[in-house]
């Protein structure tokens, strides 16, 4: 059962879409690194996981909650 589910996350600024349809799961004691150049979308995809900023589309499950 993965811990965290993240699927097909959208978010825009400005009419722009900085994440077009984010998708992963992390199973319990699994790392993972989030790479890419500066302006890809790395802060922003923490922030809507960590419920600091509302998405525009997709779906984020905790524990299937």
């Amino acid at each position: 059962m993965a811990v965290l589910e993240v699927k097909n996350i959208r978010k825009s600024f400005d009419g722009e879409e900085v994440l077009k349809g984010i998708e992963f799961s992390m199973e319990k004691g699994e790392v993972i690194a989030i790479i890419g150049s500066s302006g890809s979308g790395k802060t922003t995809m923490l922030n809507v996981i960590g419920g600091l900023d509302g998405i525009d589309g997709g779906e984020i499950l905790i524990q299937d909650k």
